[in-house]
């Protein structure tokens, strides 16, 4: 795969190792895969790295594996990319001119006390020109995040914080239908900074989710002021804007382009 990173600065603390499956995880991708191409899918839309996250994320139950590669296809589809191809783009030659500037919905992390990575959503409002990139950009943070065995394997720490949140585009709840179609597997989930406007539109969306999210992970959803989940994350691994240290990173772009080199296509 050529170079995802056009720049050699450090900026970013030292990425983990490389991440590794079992013989059986590799195993059921290939089950997933087969069945998947069996239902009708086409092979070319089938991706070796989010098929396997996909599959971690599904506990390795094929059934639930497949529903959700699924729908996760079919949610990036409304904005034009037919396959995690599309997503990945221009990317895999290190161009990132058009998707890293939508990184800034995100904030670079540590990791939780058990060592697992957290997936820090700080908002803003994404303009209808942006969608499509601001959709790849999601995909890949999402992918950068769970690019370390700890993550891959045990799940991670969801924080959304909606306090920066307030430009709206009238495109929020077709994007919402996006995120909610990502195979997440999250320990810990905390809204952070929502006022009770906010918690009762949040609500709503939640749920819409329950139609798609089982209701354990429904009941991991914590609203919280912010003094709140920083007692739950280390501030070490806290974002910079509010006050932690990054878990030693300082520029998202670079730590997520790291993350990536990382995670090599699994042989299914």
């Amino acid at each position: 795969m050529a170079a995802l990173s056009s720049s050699s600065a450090a900026s970013s603390g030292a990425p983990p190792p490389p991440v590794e499956f079992t013989q059986e995880e590799l195993e059921c991708m290939s089950k997933v895969k087969a069945q998947l191409v069996a239902g009708g899918l086409d092979e070319a839309r089938i991706s070796p790295r989010e098929l396997a996250l996909t599959t971690l994320n599904s506990k390795l139950r094929v059934d639930d594996a497949c529903e959700k590669y699924i729908a996760w296809l079919d949610a990036i589809q409304v904005f034009g990319l037919n396959s995690f191809d599309d997503v990945w783009a221009e990317v895999k030659q290190g161009d990132w001119s058009l998707v890293g500037p939508l990184l800034r919905s995100y904030a670079v992390c540590g990791t939780d006390a058990m060592g697992r990575s957290i997936m820090w959503i700080q908002g803003g409002g994404i303009k209808p020109e942006d969608e499509a990139a601001s959709v790849r950009a999601g995909v890949l943070y999402f992918m950068a995040i769970h690019a370390d065995n700890t993550s891959m394997h045990e799940g991670i720490t969801f924080v959304i914080d909606t306090s920066k949140n307030d430009t709206r585009y009238g495109n929020e709840k077709q994007l919402q239908r996006v995120w909610q179609a990502f195979p997440l597997r999250p320990q810990r989930i905390f809204i952070a900074g929502a006022s009770m406007l906010k918690r009762v539109f949040i609500n709503g969306l939640i749920k819409f989710a329950s139609l798609f999210v089982k209701a354990k992970v429904l009941g991991r959803i914590e609203f919280a002021e912010l003094d709140r989940v920083l007692s739950e994350v280390p501030i070490q691994s806290a974002p910079a804007y509010v006050g932690g240290g990054a878990g030693g990173n300082t520029d998202i772009l670079l730590w997520t382009q790291q993350r990536l080199e990382g995670f090599a296509e699994p042989k299914i």
